[in-house]
């Protein structure tokens, strides 16, 4: 019975096993014995511990739950004139009951879970205030220093641990709402826009460093492990746009040791942005050249043609000289209460001795024949009537002769007969929409080659560090987009953007949302992106980061 008492967890059939135990030990050495004797009694010493503290805490729950049930039956009995003075003492000395045991179990809790989460996780510098995410300080040699190796639990040894270990993993669920605003990030992108490379680095580092002790899942698709990645990709960006390949360089080893994984290639920039700038300016040269040395359009077609347009080409042609340039690369569509008035349009130009030079005659063809469909008896005539009116104008007898012969099998009726006008009209090869190859080729070579426009969407990029207003930079924008309703900017080659820039971008932003133009930013790195999205103009277009 004494060994028992002595030994509350141990099986009777194992009260004699020590001095078997004992007994074959002998050989060993005296001092090896007396250790080995030690470490079982700190080990049975540990278990009853154990053992005492959580029958303390079942008891403790216990009780608890008796006084609160107790508690709610007395509620709903309506007590008496004759023991209310009973009813209160009660009350009274319930309530010092309930405070001594929330104070006796605050201390064992203590004691207990000294150096432990709220879920059980070991805290190594636990934070002074639960609801703010405060980040230890290290120095910014310190993360990129020699990789250290990282403590790693073996899943045996989680197992052999069965219910007495914390439940580490039952921490990870309350990650997600810290997660959805990672503050560390957004205070880091705010600093590198006012030009604060030094703290946002820290900042980035300090975060990494507050995690380092974690280790990642195994497949990294945990919201820790997605915004640790954020962070670190964060920190290549930022070293890629300030040059620091030495930084960079170590961080990525570190990189590959902590997530398991190769980091990012190094892409140089600031030389990125050079080259961009350089090409753009002599293609900027070139164009100026072609422009000076080709006819200046008089009017230029609108996407889509309405009466308005039609009264801006006359008020434009009223001060034009003898020869009018009409551009209509950029018409997309007529509207119906314009299609008479531009027929009757085009025949007087037809009867009279003008001089007309034509930007984009074959978008212009393209829309009317759109709007006549063959077989169709169901479309106003008037569409047939514009479409022969301008093949008349553009002097193309044998293709008047075909839309008049699909005129008379459509609606059944004799079609116009040919007439020869007495206008001239002549078809300038114009250049098609404005569009930087050159910059698009340099910059397909380093970005993602999916995220590059087709040729039927308009290609513009950014590139440098953009301070300020910088009006010019969005006229070039309206000047390589004004042809296109789905315009694409790269920005591989923008290395840095302050507030005031990125508050004159929202407002270009909006405005070409607000007309039903969706505008895409790609590869964007990701302090850019991550300023995109906290300013709000992610919003309003499609932002996409790099994927090196």
């Amino acid at each position: 019975m004494a060994k028992f008492v002595r030994n509350p967890l141990k099986d009777w059939s194992e009260l004699d096993a020590p001095a078997s135990a004992s007994t074959s030990d002998s050989s060993l050495p005296a001092q090896q014995t007396y250790s080995r004797e030690m470490l079982k009694e700190m080990i049975e010493r540990r278990q009853r511990n154990d053992f005492v503290r959580r029958r303390e805490f079942d008891m403790l729950r216990k009780l608890r739950q008796r006084e609160a049930a107790a508690h709610a039956f007395e509620a709903t009995v309506t007590p008496s004139s004759f023991n209310i003075n009973s009813t209160s003492e009660k009350s009274e000395g319930r309530a010092l009951t309930l405070k001594k045991i929330d104070e006796i179990e605050q201390q064992m809790s203590q004691q207990w879970w000294k150096g432990r989460g709220p879920n059980g996780e070991t805290l190594v510098n636990p934070p002074p205030d639960a609801g703010a995410e405060t980040l230890p300080p290290v120095h910014t040699d310190d993360l990129l220093s020699e990789p250290a190796v990282l403590p790693i639990i073996p899943p045996a040894a989680a197992a052999e641990a069965g219910d007495d270990a914390p439940a580490v993993a039952a921490s990870v669920p309350l990650l997600s709402s810290r997660l959805a605003h990672d503050g560390a990030l957004e205070e880091a992108v705010i600093r590198f826009a006012h030009g604060d490379d030094t703290g946002a680095e820290a900042i980035l580092l300090q975060a990494l460093a507050s995690t380092e002790g974690t280790t990642p899942t195994e497949g990294g698709h945990d919201a820790a492990a997605e915004r640790d990645d954020n962070r670190w990709r964060a920190l290549f960006d930022l070293y890629r746009a300030t040059g620091d390949a030495a930084k960079f360089a170590a961080a990525r080893m570190r990189y590959a040791q902590r997530m398991r994984r190769m980091g990012p290639d190094w892409v140089s920039l600031d030389e990125l942005a050079r080259s961009v700038k350089a090409v753009t300016a002599s293609e900027e040269a070139a164009g100026a050249a072609a422009e000076g040395s080709s006819a200046h359009a008089d009017w230029t077609c609108p996407t889509r043609l309405a009466r308005e347009g039609l009264m801006e080409l006359t008020r434009a042609l009223s001060k034009a000289g003898s020869v009018w340039t009409l551009d209509w690369r950029g018409l997309h569509g007529v509207e119906p209460e314009a299609a008479a008035p531009l027929r009757v349009l085009f025949t007087h130009w037809a009867d009279s001795p003008v001089q007309l030079r034509f930007m984009g005659s074959a978008q212009l063809l393209a829309v009317l024949s759109e709007a006549a469909p063959n077989n169709e008896r169901g479309t106003d005539d008037i569409w047939w009537q514009l479409h022969l009116a301008a093949l008349r104008l553009m002097h193309l007898p044998d293709d008047f002769e075909l839309v008049a012969l699909n005129y008379c099998i459509t609606y059944e009726v004799s079609p116009p007969s040919w007439q020869d006008p007495k206008g001239e009209c002549t078809t300038l090869a114009a250049p098609p929409a404005s569009r930087p190859s050159s910059v698009w080729s340099l910059l397909s070579v380093g970005g993602d080659s999916e995220s590059f426009p087709s040729t039927d969407s308009g290609f513009a990029a950014l590139a440098g560090d953009l301070r300020g207003e910088s009006l010019s930079s969005w006229q070039r924008l309206d000047n390589d987009l004004r042809h296109t309703t789905a315009p694409v900017i790269s920005c591989a080659a923008l290395l840095r953007m302050d507030l005031a820039a990125v508050g004159t971008l929202l407002s270009w932003v909006r405005a070409r949302d607000a007309n039903g133009e969706r505008v895409q930013f790609v590869d964007a790195h990701r302090l850019i992106a991550a300023l995109f999205n906290l300013v709000g103009i992610a919003d309003h277009s499609t932002v996409t980061v790099r994927k090196n």
